[in-house]
């Protein structure tokens, strides 16, 4: 059997490029088990501890967290906040309830009414960092789930700390969508923001992202984005040296059952729902691959089985 040249270069141009996709697909296979293999060889460093703080309760029906679940009688939930160390600096994830409301209820409003926030002097953030030795200034890093009430209350009392968060939920606190503005305290966002004049917007330091975020580079304290409950919401990963992974969960989940039989909140505290059951299988997905626990903020029987200060997990 004979070719034309013309036929010849084609035969060759053909079987040169299957080679060279295939040289593609064992670089692209290469790349992605150095990259597994490097994250499983990649140790958390010592020294790592996870604290759980308290900023108190607020009083609301369960229904509107659990979608179908009564909403009488109220039920009391905690609003937790933790804290990480890490030779590199310590991380804050959420500040709770606002100190102010101690002392003036009428700072949130209606809210203050109708959710009745457990208040008392050894619930300030002050009080609650004193218990493993720290204070505010301490914390290199705080890193909001969202900007709701009550996990971004604190935020003002952080001026050298950075704010990690995402972009877009800033933008959304600032100007929430209808209905979803009332669990946003304006003075808890205008915080942010720079005295009437500066030309600087941000009154401390404000790391924005618009994704998942390796705060150290060692995947030991991973921000993971998961907007559903609100805009702009995320989960945070602590991979400890001794207990492993945890998942702490903000608001993208509040009880087990919302993650293990797939029940989102209600409409209401759900800006995007879809959103939320894919947050609640990336959970199930983290605890598949890498035995992950997760540490919600609220649900009540959790937090009272979770270690507190002086004790931790490491």
């Amino acid at each position: 059997m004979t070719y034309s040249f013309s036929a010849k270069m084609l035969v060759r141009t053909a079987v040169f490029t299957r080679i060279t996709r295939l040289a593609a697909v064992c670089l692209a296979l290469v790349c992605l088990s150095a990259c597994f293999v490097g994250f499983a060889s990649a140790e958390s460093p010592e020294g790592m501890k996870l604290y759980v703080l308290n900023s108190g309760s607020l009083q609301l029906g369960k229904g509107a967290l659990q979608n179908l679940s009564p909403m009488e009688p109220k039920i009391t939930i905690p609003v937790a906040m933790f804290v990480i160390t890490h030779p590199k600096g310590n991380v804050m994830f959420d500040t709770g309830n606002n100190d102010r409301i101690i002392e003036d209820p009428s700072y949130w409003g209606p809210n203050y009414a109708s959710l009745k926030p457990g208040v008392s002097p050894d619930i300030t953030i002050e009080a609650q960092l004193a218990r493993i030795n720290m204070t505010p200034d301490d914390i290199k890093y705080v890193v909001l789930s969202h900007m709701h009430l009550d996990h971004g209350g604190n935020v003002a009392k952080f001026p050298n700390s950075t704010m990690v968060l995402q972009r877009d939920e800033l933008e959304y606190a600032m100007f929430p969508d209808a209905p979803f503005a009332g669990a946003f305290i304006a003075g808890d966002v205008n915080a942010l923001r720079s005295a009437t004049g500066v030309t600087k917007p941000n009154a401390m330091p404000i790391h924005l992202l618009e994704g998942d975020f390796d705060i150290f580079g060692d995947q030991s304290v991973v921000v993971k984005r998961s907007r559903g409950h609100t805009k702009g919401s995320q989960m945070l990963v602590v991979r400890l040296p001794k207990h492993g992974s945890i998942i702490l969960t903000g608001d993208s989940a509040y009880f087990p059952d919302n993650i293990e039989k797939n029940i989102p909140p209600n409409i209401m505290l759900a800006y995007d729902p879809a959103g939320i059951l894919k947050g609640y299988e990336w959970i199930r997905r983290m605890r598949a691959t890498e035995g992950a626990q997760y540490f919600t903020s609220h649900d009540p029987e959790s937090f009272e089985a979770y270690k507190k200060p002086p004790e931790y997990y490491d």
